[in-house]
């Protein structure tokens, strides 16, 4: 199993800084001190570690999200928890939401249903959210699921400027990001 988890990562690397495409099943080999043959022992395909890596990184946005919309407290403060659990989730491996958002769209059409439908219930899980702090007076009126495409959108994009050693840390990014959005979205007086 740690021999998996290992070339997870080094799939999870490589694509990350190479792409998808431009990296072989033989970087992968290499990156794990394997011989390309001794590799297809652990995986079948280059696809069905692509498939994995996007599976199991929103299977953890899902799990989060699912978890905290559950919790108590109003619609504003349960999605203030959730970005800041999106954003220090993608903190811990930003690779792997390189991979989700740059690379899962090559994963084949037949192994891409799981990832697609996890994909879609985070969104909906959000909107939701949204849609409940409009209706509770928290938030003023507007398309939740636009504005959910755009918070998980900005979120999402932090993969491609978050720097371990810069100079915030992640939960200070987090709260930085449910600050902006919440306020954003908070119902003004009339």
């Amino acid at each position: 199993m740690a021999r998996a988890a290992e070339i997870l990562g080094a799939a999870a690397d490589l694509f990350h800084t190479r792409g998808y495409h431009a990296t072989t099943m033989d970087d992968i080999a290499h990156a794990v001190g394997l011989k390309k043959g001794s590799l297809y022992h652990y995986v079948t395909a280059k696809e069905v570690l692509l498939q994995t890596l996007a599976e199991e990184t929103i299977a953890g946005y899902l799990a989060d999200g699912e978890r905290i919309a559950g919790e108590g407290g109003s619609a504003s403060e349960r999605l203030g928890r959730i970005i800041r659990a999106h954003v220090l989730r993608l903190c811990a491996a930003p690779e792997r939401v390189t991979v989700l958002v740059r690379e899962s769209h090559y994963v084949p059409e037949d192994l891409a249903a799981e990832v697609r439908g996890m994909t879609r219930r985070y969104n909906h899980l959000v909107a939701d959210l949204i849609a409940e702090g409009i209706d509770a007076g928290e938030f003023q009126p507007t398309d939740p699921a636009v504005a959910a495409l755009m918070l998980l959108g900005a979120l999402n994009w932090a993969h491609r400027w978050y720097q371990a050693d810069g100079r915030l840390l992640p939960d200070e990014i987090g709260r930085q990001y449910a600050q902006t959005f919440l306020e954003g979205l908070r119902k003004r007086g009339e």
